[in-house]
């Protein structure tokens, strides 16, 4: 059989002997392609004002059709300016009707003045940073040969940064002037040689543009590829693209397309195979051969750095994957919390990877952004939960995620594999894990590999004995699709087995109390076999000893909640108790996100009295002074509670607590001493209204319960605890007999 003909890749790197000398390099015109995206729009025109010298330079602002108002008061605001030096450099082009980007973006190109600007194609989603276009400008004058410049960004394909062709968030703790000073600060100027340039910010040198001419509007109109094609013409004829390895700046992301975006794409792929046959096999070299490496690592070496914590212990892991189903900031659960702790705190001392779940109804199911985040790698895989498929839906099983995850571990070649939570992704990534031929630690968080709901907390508000058939299908369907009631009983009987037999593949188990192992026991997920360790979490303390508060808490007397705002949280149960109690001796503040779920937060507001206030999220960064204004921590929990983190906290930070008689919650006050808070039953509500009432009528019971707090163990001594079971995992039963 005859293989079809592959032609070889060209050669970016080499530049042709036809490219005609450089002039003096003179003013630019930065031309946007304008169509909706009112807030992008506004972020990169203030962008613009901020970091461009319009007084030397010219934007094109290149209208598609008629706008949205917030678009054209963006436009307004940009032009109308009181300086009329500053406005009569800004020329505004408008298409009567839509007409698409490639033919706004050659409009703009064709409206600069003819053999003597050079050209900067500007996404209108994009932000760009201080000296930006003057580091350009320099990278194109560089080499007479030089067509293109393209600078680095957070979601550029080839150029992507720090992560090379991946959408990029950008690193915990930078903002954008901040992360762009970085990059130009480390920056070799090495400006290496690109085979295609990158449209979202896109320098092209005058003389090359009249050279070449303008991009292909015939075959490339939809959008996708025009900048690909031009760069390859320009390779063909002896040209060069080239990086600015010195610039970054921010690019939003390609949501506009919505659904057609696959479509456009592979047209686009579809008429760059015919104009160019090298074209894919060139950018196959180019992403193998990766020579934009040193410059990203440069940049990433400085992400990495931490203050030094104590070496590795010498047969531990040095290559760690942590597997959970959401991260801060854009989850704040504390499982969420607590995983962000310990991985930022391995990634001191080891290669850290993370792999984790976020949600975005503008992007589609498997598509991720990557974010470093103190020195460990963290992948964001999207996952809405809107398919169709009943199994992916559910978070057991699905093809696309179990092909991503493959590659990811395939990348990060982890050592041992720790898993916090399937839900976000699919109970079958456990048998990819198992793949890997690595220990696998499973850390039981909750109860949802037994219950879809996590919690053993069944739709009525109650507490279930352990799943069945029946009983899941009246309290959770897992699918709408007839004949629905048969499907939802062999869907559940279907999870349940799958996920006892996926936990089967962990080498070991850990979890925070001994509620939930015996739990597990007692429902069958885990055999007295097993290799389990309990390990009581550890707090993250801020900086600095907690205020250590004395003497009678003054009036009001108040009452702190932080929590998820769902139901099995008992929230209600706190603003049912508050009902009838004046503001004056006693009040109640509950943090948490109102819109995790608004019924709930409804229902919440319709309880509330005046002794009631709801705070929103709780803001991590202020914790110390959250806590410091309280007197007592409500837990109210109905459903089972596998630890209680942020009790944890309150104790630490001088604060008592008052919390239900559920699950691990119990072990509160397991220690020798007078207490330092107390349990109730929350099934019996007239029982927290006595102690709120009882408190209130008596508040030297809290100051008693002050001085009984007991020391709190700290994240340090648990990490270590943690990684005293990882060396135990990789190491060798030969070796552990020696």
């Amino acid at each position: 059989m005859k293989l079809p003909f592959r032609p070889p890749p060209l050669d970016w790197t080499r530049s042709g002997p036809a490219v005609p000398p450089d002039g003096l390099p003179g003013p630019v015109d930065v031309v946007v392609p304008v169509y909706g995206a009112a807030a992008e729009l506004a972020a990169c025109l203030a962008s613009l004002r901020r970091h461009t010298d319009l007084g030397e330079h010219r934007l094109v602002l290149v209208v598609d059709g008629p706008q949205e108002p917030e678009v054209e008061e963006s436009i307004r605001r940009m032009v109308e300016r009181p300086d009329a030096d500053f406005a009569a450099k800004v020329l505004v082009l408008r298409n009567p009707a839509r007409q698409g980007f490639v033919a706004s973006v050659n409009r703009g190109m064709a409206g600069s003045d003819r053999g003597f600007r050079d050209i900067v194609l500007l996404n209108s989603d994009t932000e760009v940073t201080a000296g930006w276009l003057g580091k350009l400008r320099a990278a194109a004058y560089s080499d007479p040969a030089i067509a293109t410049v393209t600078p680095f960004s957070n979601n550029a394909t080839l150029v992507s940064l720090p992560r090379g062709a991946e959408v990029n968030a950008l690193p915990a703790g930078w903002t954008l002037d901040g992360f762009a000073a970085l990059v130009e600060r480390v920056a070799a100027r090495e400006r290496p040689r690109l085979p295609t340039g990158v449209g979202v910010c896109l320098y092209i040198k005058r003389k090359a543009l009249d050279r070449l001419g303008l991009f292909d509007e015939a075959r490339f109109g939809l959008g996708y590829g025009e900048e690909s094609e031009f760069c390859f013409r320009a390779l063909k004829a002896g040209w060069l693209n080239v990086l600015d390895d010195a610039t970054f700046i921010w690019h939003a992301g390609q949501r506009s397309f919505g659904a057609s975006r696959g479509p456009r794409v592979r047209a686009a792929h579809g008429a760059m195979r015919r104009l160019h046959p090298e074209y894919l096999p060139t950018i196959a070299r180019f992403l193998h051969d990766d020579p934009l490496a040193p410059a990203r690592e440069r940049v990433t070496a400085e992400l990495r750095r931490r203050p030094a914590l104590p070496a590795l212990p010498a047969r531990g892991p040095r290559r760690v994957v942590h597997l959970i189903h959401g991260w801060p900031p854009w989850n704040h659960a504390g499982t969420e919390v607590y995983a962000r702790r310990l991985a930022l705190r391995q990634a001191a001392r080891r290669e850290v990877a993370v792999y984790a779940r976020i949600a975005d109804p503008e992007r589609e199911l498997g598509e991720a952004l990557e974010l470093m985040d103190g020195g460990a790698r963290v992948r964001l895989v999207v996952n809405n939960f809107t398919q169709r498929d009943p199994l992916s839906r559910n978070a057991l099983h699905d093809r696309r995620l179990a092909a991503d995850f493959r590659r990811f571990l395939a990348e990060a070649g982890p050592d041992l594999i720790h898993v916090h939570h399937l839900a976000g992704h699919a109970a079958t990534l456990m048998s990819v894990a198992a793949e890997r031929g690595v220990p696998i630690l499973y850390q039981v968080q909750d109860w949802w590999a037994p219950c879809a709901r996590a919690n053993l907390f069944d739709a009525a508000r109650r507490l279930c004995s352990g799943p069945g058939p029946a009983k899941c299908t009246a309290c959770l369907p897992l699918t709408g699709l007839p004949p629905a009631p048969v499907l939802n009983r062999l869907l559940h009987a279907a999870r349940a087995r799958l996920t006892r037999r996926e936990m089967r593949r962990a080498d070991a188990f850990v979890m925070g109390s001994q509620a939930i192992r015996d739990s597990f026991l007692a429902l069958g997920w885990l055999r007295p076999e097993d290799d389990v360790r309990v390990i009581p979490y550890g707090i993250e303390r801020p900086a600095g000893p907690a205020p250590r508060r004395t003497g009678i808490p003054d009036r009001p007397l108040r009452f702190g909640l932080i929590g998820s705002l769902l139901p099995h949280k008992g929230i209600h149960l706190a603003v049912a108790a508050f009902r009838g109690v004046d503001p004056a001796r006693a009040t109640l503040c509950v943090w948490g996100d109102p819109q995790i779920s608004p019924a709930y937060t409804a229902e919440l507001a319709a309880l509330a009295s005046p002794a009631v206030r709801f705070a929103g999220r709780f803001d991590e960064a202020r914790r110390r002074e959250t806590f410091a204004a309280l007197d007592v921590l409500l837990v109210p929990s109905l459903g089972l509670e596998s630890f209680g983190l942020v009790a944890r906290e309150a104790l630490a930070e001088g604060v008592p607590v008052l919390a239900s008689r559920r699950g691990a919650l119990a072990e509160l006050f397991d220690g020798p001493g007078p207490p330092w808070g107390a349990l109730f039953d929350p099934e019996d509500p007239g029982e927290l209204s006595a102690w709120i009432e009882g408190l209130t009528a008596s508040p030297e019971i809290v100051a008693g319960w002050r001085d009984a707090l007991p020391a709190v163990k700290g994240m340090e001594e648990h990490a270590e605890e943690i990684e005293a079971l990882y060396e135990r995992l990789v190491t060798p039963r030969s070796e552990e007999d020696v």
